[in-house]
C-alpha cells in the first residue's frame, strides 16, 4: 500500500479528525510506519492515548475498511496531499484539507479566476436578479462559481454558472454519496454530470452540524475572493468571511435594502471594510489587478 492508500485509510478509520493525522504526518510524513507498528509503538511514535492506540491499531487492521475505501477510489476521484494534482491554492491555507473525494470535472479546481459566492439560505426576491446581474457575466466570461449547494443562494449561483456555460464547484459538509439538502439532489446530478463536486468528508459521512463552518475555509480558499449577495448578520456566510480574511483574500458584498434583515449581514461587511459591489466589472477589474498573485495557483 503506498502513502496514499495509507492516508486515505488512516482518514477513514479516523473519520476525518484532521489535528490526529496532522500530529501523525508530522511525526511520520511518509506513513512509512502505520501499518507496522504496535499498539504501544503507535502510542510511542505518534504521541497517543493508550487507549486511543489500541482501537487506531485494531481499527488500521479491519479488512471492512480496506474493502470499503476500494469501493470509494472506484466509484470517486480523491485528492491527497500527498499529490501533484492537489489544488496549490488549498495547500496554503491555514488547516488545509488532507484528503478530498470529488464527483465530476476534477480539472476545474485548478482553474482560475474562481470566486467564492456564499449567502443565506432565505433570500430576498431581489436576489435573483441581483446574481443574474453580477455572476451571469462572469460565468460566460470563464470564471468558475464556487459555492456549498446549500439552499438560497449557494444553490442560486451554481444555477447561475450552468446556465451561462459557465463553470462551478460545489464544496459539500457530507460526504458524496449523502446529498444534503436531499431537495438538491438534481442540481447534485447536473454537477456531478458537467461541473464539480467535492467534499473532504470519506462518501459515507453523514452530514453533520459542525461540517458546515467547517468546509466553509475550503469554499473561501478555492476562491481569489469572496462575495457575499445577501447574508443576515449571524450566518453561516459570516463563517465564511473569516475564513477568506483569514486566507489573506479580499471579501466583497452586495448593498440591499436596509429594511430586510437578509441584507444586513452584507451592510455591515461593509462597514467594517468589505467592498461594496455595484456591478460585475468591478470584479473583473479586481481579477486584472490581482491576477500575478493568484495566477501561480493555476
Amino acid at each position: 500500500m503506498d502513502k496514499r492508500e495509507k492516508l486515505l485509510l488512516l482518514h477513514r478509520v479516523l473519520r476525518g479528525r484532521r489535528k490526529v493525522m496532522q500530529r501523525i504526518l508530522t511525526c511520520d510524513p511518509q506513513l512509512e510506519n502505520l501499518l507496522h507498528a504496535s499498539p504501544h509503538e503507535l502510542m510511542l511514535h505518534y504521541q497517543l492515548p493508550e487507549t486511543f492506540a489500541l482501537t487506531l491499531f485494531h481499527e488500521l487492521q479491519e479488512e471492512r475498511h480496506m474493502a470499503v475505501l476500494e469501493q470509494d477510489m472506484q466509484q470517486f476521484q480523491t485528492l491527497t496531499c500527498f499529490d501533484d494534482a492537489f489544488p496549490a491554492i488549498l495547500s496554503h491555507i491555514p488547516d488545509p484539507p488532507l484528503v478530498l473525494y470529488a464527483a465530476g470535472r476534477i480539472e476545474l479546481l485548478n482553474r482560475q479566476p474562481a470566486i467564492s459566492v456564499v449567502g443565506t439560505r432565505q433570500p430576498t426576491t431581489s436576489a435573483s436578479a441581483k446574481i443574474a446581474y453580477i455572476l451571469d457575466p462572469l460565468a460566460a466570461a470563464g470564471w468558475t462559481i464556487v459555492s456549498g449547494m446549500a439552499k438560497g443562494i449557494d444553490s442560486m449561483a451554481h444555477h447561475a454558472a450552468i446556465r451561462n456555460g459557465g463553470n462551478t464547484i460545489a464544496v459539500l459538509g457530507s460526504g458524496l454519496r449523502h446529498v444534503y439538502p436531499r431537495s438538491n439532489r438534481h442540481l447534485f446530478d447536473c454537477l456531478e454530470d458537467g461541473q464539480l463536486v467535492v467534499s473532504e468528508y470519506y462518501p459515507d459521512q453523514h452530514p453533520r452540524q459542525h461540517h458546515f463552518p467547517e468546509r466553509n475555509r475550503i469554499i473561501s480558499g478555492l476562491g481569489f475572493c469572496t462575495l457575499v449577495i445577501e447574508a443576515k448578520k449571524q450566518s453561516g456566510s459570516m463563517h465564511t468571511v473569516m475564513h477568506a480574511l483569514e486566507q489573506g483574500k479580499d471579501v466583497f458584498a452586495i448593498p440591499g435594502d436596509p429594511y430586510e434583515d437578509q441584507t444586513a449581514g452584507c451592510h455591515q461587511m461593509i462597514s467594517d471594510g468589505a467592498g461594496i459591489i455595484f456591478e460585475p466589472g468591478q470584479l473583473l477589474d479586481e481579477w486584472e489587478r490581482n491576477k500575478s498573485k493568484w495566477i501561480q495557483f493555476i
